[in-house]
């Protein structure tokens, strides 16, 4: 059976390490011309870290990343409002770790150190007939495949020549993503919640904190500098996370765009398959980026291990695979709605059933995929 991945980032790299596991020889290519790294943080709950484990670089992972055991929510006051035990709510997957996008992503990479990948390369057109899948690349180079899997992030070609140009889907958020020095005392996964906002941080590796910022609001991601913004949105709020807003480097690298969904459908066609980003976008209020495409990754490696009919095997994919990522897409809308209510609306109801919440929200992440 021929292989193309199509995307060397989180998703395609893990999808590269589940058929090597299994013994399935694959190509891997990736548009951009090199490894760049970037992204800032990421923080994975327990169906991650299990997913993680079973490709085999748990160990590598643990190395690096933070332990994250305890998450608290507090209003823009200083109040505590919810707190959820994660080690122990997590304890069967294996708990809760943090770590910069570019650090997991070296830990993937160094795994797969024997696995060639052909960056400056992308797929710019799909054509299937009697053969397969003949791929055009942008060099101009063609060949055909038994099945191409798109890891190529929200900005999909892959999806594109699949499904056509459709709209990404606006949550009606802006965000703001940076890493910095933690110097700040922050231990756990620590949000403070204003007028339709909400501000994060999460310890990850190397004495490090990833920050993370939003704002409910219909269009924009306002003027000036990003970190002039966030002293903007949040110079009101209390300690614990103020002096890290008041901190920012004006010329700190800060990653602002607004939150998009890519609704999650059926994500296969023609000897072509969707994982990751590529296939269901989400908002980040689940975490659930690389956990879904992590799972996505073993569990089409586990049905092309079992059938040699791709079609078969990517039917069988899509049923085991869009429910769960659905639901997730579901909760996080929901988790956005909640964060969004208004104030004493809101914190009246993290304080009283936050944790029940949570529970409902993540349980089903429990289970095996």
């Amino acid at each position: 059976m021929k292989i193309l991945i199509a995307g060397a980032g989180i998703a395609g790299l893990a999808m590269a390490l589940a058929l090597r596991n299994r013994g399935i020889p694959f190509e891997l290519v990736e548009r951009e011309p090199s490894d760049t790294g970037r992204g800032a943080g990421m923080y994975l709950p327990g169906n991650s870290v299990r997913a993680l484990t079973r490709l085999g670089v748990i160990d590598r992972v643990r190395e690096i990343a933070s332990t994250i055991d305890v998450q608290q929510i507090f209003d823009a006051r200083g109040r505590l409002l919810n707190e959820v035990d994660l080690a122990s709510f997590w304890r069967r997957c294996g708990g809760c770790l943090s770590l910069s996008r570019s650090a997991l992503r070296r830990a993937l990479s160094d795994a797969l150190a024997e696995t060639p990948v052909r960056y400056g390369r992308s797929v710019v057109l799909l054509q299937r007939d009697s053969a397969g899948t003949l791929v055009t690349f942008s060099d101009g180079t063609r060949r055909t495949y038994d099945l191409v899997i798109g890891a190529d992030g929200i900005q999909s070609t892959v999806r594109s020549a699949i499904f056509g140009q459709e709209k990404l889907v606006d949550l009606g958020i802006a965000s703001w993503r940076t890493i910095t020095d933690n110097r700040f005392g922050i231990t756990g996964w620590t949000a403070m919640l204003g007028r339709k906002r909400t501000l994060l941080a999460i310890p990850v590796e190397d004495g490090k904190l990833y920050v993370y910022a939003d704002i409910a609001t219909p269009d924009g991601v306002f003027a000036g500098t990003p970190a002039d913004t966030m002293r903007e949105l949040f110079s009101s709020v209390a300690p614990p996370l103020l002096p890290i807003i008041d901190s920012l480097n004006p010329a700190a690298i800060i990653h602002a765009g607004r939150l998009r969904e890519v609704p999650a459908q059926p994500m296969y066609k023609r000897g072509v398959v969707l994982i990751g980003d590529a296939a269901h976008a989400t908002s980040p209020s689940m975490a659930q980026g690389a956990g879904m495409a992590l799972e996505d990754a073993l569990v089409l490696a586990e049905v092309l291990s079992e059938t040699k009919n791709v079609e078969a095997a990517l039917t069988a994919f899509s049923a085991r695979r869009l429910g769960r990522i659905q639901w997730v897409q579901k909760q996080g809308r929901k988790r956005d709605a909640v964060r969004s209510l208004p104030g004493p609306v809101r914190n009246f109801i993290l304080s009283r059933f936050g944790t029940g919440l949570y529970a409902k929200s993540f349980g089903p992440l429990l289970e095996e995929i």
